[in-house]
């Protein structure tokens, strides 16, 4: 920590009261009032999110589903890094846009919900608890769910009746001060009568920024919503509702006992000693705090287990190896490790403060400790080294949340105590025993996989348990066109040297899948091979979910791998069991070449390409002056007149390629306050707005069945809506020039049917069509009757 970050631990160790503020989503949170309380008032401050955020958009990449889950969970980590803060979730998954809490809980189970709430607020026992959101619709019904849950949880928590299972694994019944909703000012409107209103605008020196600033850095970090936004100084003032409890009059925390002495006075001689340790402390000599810290180490054996207790203790370790300017990392000479395989661990100790700390060993993976019993001195580097054997049994690394297969509307969690916490413990974590005046300091790190890159210099990622190999489909789901044989490609990636082992493709029933298996032998860890698989559908058979799978040495393995590397969150290496979906339909493939304008990031390029269709991404330079003529149609992303600036430019082309015989097929573009869209996106006037069709089994009702989108070459019926995925479609078009034909009509039950989710229209000798329907999602997931809609739109 620098001088300013451990003035600010020595301050919050000091200070017992916690605030939980509850959501729905990443970007939910308010990070101005997060980093106010953590920073300000030295609460220890956690969001809880409901969700991951997966089922949202992902304006930076690929990722959806688990993948932007684990996206999304990192830009919460390392925005809780910056305000001070930290992370709670529950188990529950973002399927997506839902327009009321009954949907939500009918999807999340209420009771499993609730039950998650309650664990959380039991295990990190809050003084206040603080909502985002308000029950009343309408709203997206996850935000009016939180709120429900927080409300019937804060009842629920303080009562051993419910979810008394929970109080024989660890948690314990709390009741919580009171309950506030912090009201949205979203639009400017000034607080509520009857509100409590706090200054949350103040001025750090130990940081250097105003907490607007500082705010601003962490919700910066939700990059993969475009949630970016700009600092702000001076008053920030935030309202504050009283749901439950006695109201604040004076402070959130009014009747609180925010020190030690809330444990009497074994407490209070916690306080004392943490007294002690902050008055000590200088900038340029922050090892002075040391002494303090260990009394108040010592004092916290006489206080009862429990949430603050172990906590405190925790970061009293971490704040006195922070005061001696302690490095410690533990290294690996492979980022990958095996069940059973040898790992060779490096591990470095410096203290570069002199505090009076002795190395006493190192505890490493598997079991095993190196004994030391040393006196560190100043800037005296201490290396040792080791090689352990990983435990045979060990698990793969897999993110305890996506181990077992999930259940609808949420994730499955093998271990009830990991529920609320973000990532669950360390893979391979090595712990470093100090000692100071007799008290046991451990630090404990990540045993990590360290490199240089040439342009970003060095680089950390943690050590994973892997299986000896991953085998990765090249595609999550495999097209086969009319009962064609096709090429199901796996992708082999040894993680040990030497392997040797064969890979295998379960056939589905009737379906011939050759070979049966494929011996590979790689040499070291890290190499690859593709294996290709010849599959021949069933006659008439259906789609089928498969595993591909590595035999070696008597056991079956199969886990794929995928890696997210943005540079704003850590980079993740993902383990997930593997699988493949094999699915038959009756396609007519257009025979020119389609131009593709890539947005925000889908796969739909990939998705078209894998059917042998011709694809190729348009640059700028193309838009801007390239020959058009010779693409049979041209498709346009999702979002890519909000991300792309050279459309601004390029429209009028694109529309004059239309007038001259072309297809254009513009899929959704964003459109919102914040976010406006200036840009035309058609021939003629389209206001795209924020309608959307939220239940992926909507009825689908077809305005003009006779027409060319619905005939040419596939004819489209009922079937094709089947099977479709998370939603039909979102940011329909609004409003919309005569010469435009809507085709679609649906809505969400209750509603009234919305028209704009497809839009065709003739302009000059070509087509136009603009579209909401979420392609995006049904392409990669295999739904047949999306394949064969969007062909007809490209046109035969």
């Amino acid at each position: 920590m620098d001088a300013g970050s451990l003035a600010h631990a020595l301050d919050r160790l000091g200070v017992t009261g916690r605030v939980l503020y509850v959501a729905a989503h990443p970007d939910d949170e308010n990070t101005r009032l997060l980093a106010y309380l953590a920073n300000a008032r030295h609460l220890t401050a956690a969001y809880l999110s409901m969700t991951r955020g997966g089922g949202g958009q992902n304006l930076i990449g690929r990722e959806q589903a688990q993948l932007l889950d684990v996206v999304r969970t990192e830009e919460l980590l390392s925005a809780r890094r910056i305000d001070g803060a930290q992370q709670r979730f529950t188990r529950m998954r973002d399927f997506g846009y839902s327009k009321t809490a009954e949907e939500t809980f009918r999807i999340w189970g209420h009771d499993e919900a609730l039950s998650d709430v309650v664990w959380v607020i039991r295990t990190f026992q809050p003084d206040v608890v603080i909502t985002r959101f308000d029950e009343n619709p309408p709203n997206h019904g996850h935000h009016t769910a939180s709120a429900v849950l927080a409300r019937e949880a804060v009842a629920a928590a303080e009562d051993p009746s419910r979810f008394p299972e929970q109080l024989g694994r660890g948690a314990a019944v709390w009741k919580v001060t009171r309950l506030l909703r912090n009201v949205g000012t979203f639009r400017g409107e000034p607080p509520p009568a009857g509100s409590f209103v706090l200054d949350v605008g103040g001025y750090d020196a130990r940081l250097g920024m105003s907490y607007g600033e500082l705010a601003a850095r962490s919700r910066s970090q939700h990059k993969s919503q475009g949630f970016g936004v700009s600092g702000e100084r001076g008053p920030i003032n935030e309202a504050f509702l009283t749901v439950s409890g006695d109201p604040p009059k004076d402070d959130l925390l009014d009747g609180v006992a925010l020190g030690w002495d809330r444990f009497g006075a074994s407490g209070a001689a916690v306080g004392r000693a943490l007294d002690e340790a902050r008055a000590a402390f200088e900038v340029d000599r922050p090892e002075r705090a040391v002494p303090g810290l260990v009394k108040a180490h010592r004092a916290l054996d006489a206080l009862p287990d429990g949430p603050r207790t172990r906590d405190a203790r925790r970061r009293i370790e971490q704040t006195i190896a922070a005061a001696s300017g302690m490095f410690v990392r533990a290294t690996c000479d492979a980022p990958v490790v095996v069940p059973g395989g040898p790992a060779k661990v490096a591990i470095e100790v410096v203290m570069r403060r002199p505090a009076e700390l002795r190395l006493e060993r190192a505890l490493l993976p598997g079991g095993s400790k190196l004994e030391v019993g040393e006196a560190l001195a100043v800037l005296a580097k201490k290396q040792l080294t080791a090689e352990v054997a990983i435990p045979a049994d060990a698990p793969i690394s897999v993110p305890y949340w996506l181990a077992p297969s999930p259940v609808p509307g949420r994730n499955a969690v093998s271990d009830p105590k990991l529920i609320g916490e973000p990532k669950g413990l360390a893979p391979l974590p090595v712990v470093v025993e100090l000692s100071a005046s007799g008290r046991t300091i451990p630090v404990e790190v990540a045993l990590a996989y360290a490199w240089t890159d040439p342009v970003e210099g060095e680089r950390l990622r943690d050590v994973l348990v892997a299986p000896p190999a991953t085998v990765t489909p090249a595609r999550e789901a495999v097209m086969f066109p009319n009962d064609a044989s096709r090429d199901v490609v796996v992708r082999v990636r040894a993680s040990q040297d030497a392997l040797e082992g064969d890979v295998v493709l379960p056939a589905p029933a009737g379906w011939r899948v050759e070979p049966a298996q494929a011996h590979v032998k790689l040499a070291k860890s890290g190499d690859e091979a593709a294996v290709r698989f010849a599959v021949t559908p069933a006659k008439g058979g259906a789609a089928a979910t498969v595993a591909p799978a590595l035999d070696v040495a008597g056991r079956r393995f199969s886990y794929r791998e995928d890696v997210i590397d943005h540079p704003h969150i850590p980079m993740q290496v993902v383990l997930q069991p593997a699988s493949v979906r094999l699915v038959p339909a009756a396609l007519t493939l257009p025979k020119g070449a389609i131009g593709y304008v890539q947005g925000s990031g889908d796969t739909i390029p990939d998705d078209l390409a894998d059917l042998g269709l011709s694809v190729a991404l348009l640059d700028d330079e193309t838009l801007r002056s390239g020959d058009l003529s010779r693409f049979h149609a041209i498709v346009v992303g999702i979002r890519a007149y909000n991300t792309r600036d050279v459309l601004k430019s390029a429209h009028e082309r694109l529309m004059r390629y239309v007038e001259e015989g072309g297809t254009v097929v513009v899929q959704y573009n964003t459109q919102s306050r914040v976010g406006p869209l200036a840009t035309p996106v058609g021939p003629y006037p389209l206001e795209i707005g924020r309608g959307r069709v939220t239940d992926e089994n909507a009825a689908m009702k077809l305005l003009v069945p006779e027409h060319e989108a619905f005939t040419k070459p596939h004819k489209i019926g009922a079937a094709d809506f089947d099977g479709w995925v998370q939603e039909r479609g979102l940011y329909y078009a609004e409003k919309w020039d005569t010469r435009y034909t809507p085709l679609l009509a649906a809505s969400d039950p209750g509603e009234s049917p919305l028209e704009g989710a497809l839009l065709f229209g003739r302009y000059g000798k070509g087509r136009y069509v603009y579209t909401g329907l979420a392609f995006f999602r049904q392409l990669p997931a295999g739904v047949p009757g999306a394949y064969r809609l969007f062909l007809d739109l490209i046109g035969p």
